[in-house]
């Protein structure tokens, strides 16, 4: 019997979880997640799985990765199935390893399910292939940050052979990386590209050259979870990606029923490029979700399903204190456009 499942959620994109991690997240007992698992994922939990947020916030942790450790083994222990739930790859800067370690000390066994890792979706969601013939034969994938947060120290010379750089979660090092590069004075016009929530309906991209990057990323308030593209594949980006020109892209809503939102059906809004979140009405497991994700952003307006009442969602509205007005739409946008 396997103990714990180690399960990447992938870079954001609901409908890029693999087929595998979807299987044992619907029969998982406790579900331990990240910040940046897109929280509709949730949405596939049997009704009586527990959640367990434990996410990272730049020098803001809500359980250090000790804690975590103790967390996934003692309900582990307790002849649960654990699934632990990490944005991206849990193998790439994901701290699989250490996780694997703790479960293995204590006796226990587990599978690690792989995930599509967060540098290769977000730059095709933007429209930039990391690999391409006429550009490049290599890309390195390294991490902006380290312990104590010492900037990985990166062989740049591979950029000047041609090569590929994506950094994940660099934007706070972003003036180290381009010091770094530009110490080869050739390299101060490698185009550069941005990615902020990619794969989301809320992404954002900005380019430029190592030279002009960081005056253009200071006039924006972009910040991570970002990536970082260094390379001359990003000269295949366009003005607007093929996921950009998707006809919701950029907005955001709300959905909320009765009888509760599928995982098919918010599958469907982000398919049309739409970023959304389905509320899961008087389920108190996720309150903190709820309030934590209608607190954090903006919100175009609420689409009610199945023919559930505004006053049912003023009032959800109201026992989770949350005090704010949304624009209800009359017309499901994603409905229109399905139906052609």
């Amino acid at each position: 019997m396997i103990n714990v499942y180690l399960i990447g959620a992938g870079p954001g994109d609901p409908g890029l979880l693999t087929q595998k991690g979807r299987r044992h997240l619907e029969t998982a007992d406790i579900i331990i997640y990240d910040r940046l698992v897109n929280p509709t994922l949730l949405y596939l939990a049997k009704k009586d799985a527990e959640f367990l947020y434990c996410g990272k916030l730049p020098r803001h942790h809500i359980m250090r990765q000790d804690q975590i450790n103790a967390a996934i083994v003692a309900n582990a222990a307790q002849g649960k199935k654990v699934v632990r739930l990490k944005g991206g790859d849990p193998a790439i800067f994901g701290r699989v390893g250490e996780e694997m370690k703790a479960i293995r000390d204590a006796g226990l066994t587990y599978q690690v399910i792989p995930g599509i890792t967060s540098s290769s979706a977000a730059a095709i969601y933007a429209g930039i292939p990391l690999t391409h013939r006429d550009h490049n034969g290599h890309v390195t994938f390294a991490t902006g940050h380290q312990k104590n947060n010492a900037l990985t120290e990166i062989d740049m010379t591979t950029l000047a052979q041609g090569g590929t750089l994506a950094f994940y979660m660099g934007i706070e090092n972003l003036p180290r990386i381009c010091e770094k590069i530009t110490k080869q004075p050739e390299l101060a016009k490698l185009p550069v590209a941005i990615i902020e929530w990619g794969t989301l309906g809320r992404q954002k991209v900005l380019t430029g050259t190592i030279a002009t990057i960081e005056s253009e990323l200071a006039q924006t308030t972009m910040a991570n979870p970002a990536m970082i593209i260094i390379g001359n594949v990003v000269k295949e980006r366009s003005d607007t990606s093929w996921f950009e020109q998707t006809p919701l892209f950029g907005k955001r809503y709300l959905l909320a029923s009765e009888t509760g939102i599928t995982f098919d059906q918010i599958c469907d809004y982000t398919e049309l490029g739409a970023h959304v979140y389905a509320l899961r009405i008087q389920d108190a497991r996720f309150d903190d979700i709820t309030t934590r994700v209608l607190s954090e952003q903006q919100w175009d307006g609420v689409i009610l399903h199945d023919g559930t009442p505004a006053r049912i969602f003023q009032e959800e509205l109201l026992r989770l204190g949350i005090n704010e007005t949304f624009h209800i739409f009359q017309n499901d946008p994603a409905h229109v456009i399905l139906e052609g």
